[in-house]
């Protein structure tokens, strides 16, 4: 699998990759785009480009993408946390109990802040 950046919603191809090895057997599970400071900058001034739209989205609104997010990562924690534990040799029990599901957490929180704050 071939995994390239993704910069201002497009997939944009790295000029070089590099492999993302399981720790645990050495299998490759990905080549992945390694950026450097152009890929940088045109991602920089993507976020710059987007973030007006996004800070004028009324609260409710932005917290209800951050919500989606947050239940798309719970839906998905079996999936995602073999993929982390692929990826970095950490047990499933740490992904699939803490570090996915917090995530997921983390997302339901900021969603909950803006419409708090």
């Amino acid at each position: 699998m071939r995994i390239d950046h993704l910069i201002a919603g497009k997939a944009v191809a790295g000029r070089e990759y590099f492999e993302t090895v399981n720790p645990a057997t050495q299998e490759v599970l990905a080549e992945v785009a390694s950026g450097g400071e152009a890929e940088v900058h045109a991602a920089v001034a993507a976020a710059k480009e987007a973030f007006p739209a996004w800070a004028g989205l009324p609260a409710p609104e932005r917290a209800k993408l951050m919500r989606r997010l947050g239940e798309l990562i719970a839906k998905n924690v079996p999936e995602i946390s073999r993929t982390e534990t692929d990826d970095t040799g950490q047990v499933i029990a740490q992904t699939g109990k803490q570090l996915v599901p917090r995530a997921a957490d983390n997302f339901h929180y900021f969603a909950e802040m803006c419409v708090r704050v």
